[in-house]
């Protein structure tokens, strides 16, 4: 079977509580539905909070990590903060998107999951394997952006990201609220930087190659007292 370059998502759920996990695991499940459907992709969870997306449109795997984090912190419920570490890979593969994942084992599988691994040791929820010094920080930048999230300023976005090219009259009506209040989530989100990342990221995930062994490990920076 000839390979092509796939984009791959593995991620886990953060601090998932018991009395909310079913409607966590319905949120979950919804969101990477749409992304595979969108994306010409296929995906599947295991261990319980652990899940795993693999897209044929490889330009659009971070824009996936951010759009399921966006979707997770956005439904979270008022005493809880849902979110989810997500690590992602691009590499040639074998895999079919009309094949299971669970045997999968080329390379941006196995890059991804080592990545996962090396976010645990980290309070960082998202990275891009393989990529360059300077588009390491840009990712680590945007996943604090992230962090900082109100679930109305997640809510914006992931619309946004649901529904390219939305406007603000439209997202008006879907959140019932009026357009400068759009205005004001949009702006606390910094949604025209995130955007503008996302579509420098589009263009670099389809022309540069990305490493895919021995990754370097994640850094953190702590705070100095």
């Amino acid at each position: 079977m000839p390979t092509t370059r796939i984009a791959v998502l593995t991620g886990d759920l953060v601090a998932s509580q018991q009395s909310t996990t079913q409607l966590l695991y319905k949120q979950l499940d919804n969101d990477l539905e749409a992304l595979a459907q969108r994306h010409n992709g296929a995906w599947s969870r295991f261990r319980g909070d652990g899940f795993q997306l693999a897209l044929h449109q490889i330009d659009a795997g971070l824009d996936a990590a951010v759009a399921l984090r966006a979707g997770l912190i956005a439904a979270s419920p008022a005493d809880q903060r849902w979110d989810a570490r997500i690590s992602l890979a691009i590499g040639d593969a074998r895999w079919a998107h009309d094949q299971s994942l669970d045997d999968a084992n080329d390379a941006p599988f196995i890059d991804s999951g080592r990545a996962l691994d090396q976010l645990s040791d980290t309070d960082r929820r998202l990275v891009l394997a393989g990529v360059g010094p300077a588009e390491e920080l840009v990712v680590r930048y945007l996943d604090e952006m992230l962090d900082g999230w109100s679930t109305n300023s997640a809510q914006s976005v992931a619309l946004c990201l649901g529904e390219p090219g939305i406007t603000q009259a439209r997202l008006a009506t879907l959140l019932g609220i009026r357009q400068p209040s759009v205005h004001k989530r949009l702006q606390v989100a910094r949604w025209d930087l995130l955007n503008a990342s996302l579509a420098y990221f589009r263009h670099y995930l389809l022309h540069h190659d990305l490493l895919h062994h021995d990754l370097p490990p994640i850094t953190t920076t702590e705070t100095q007292g």
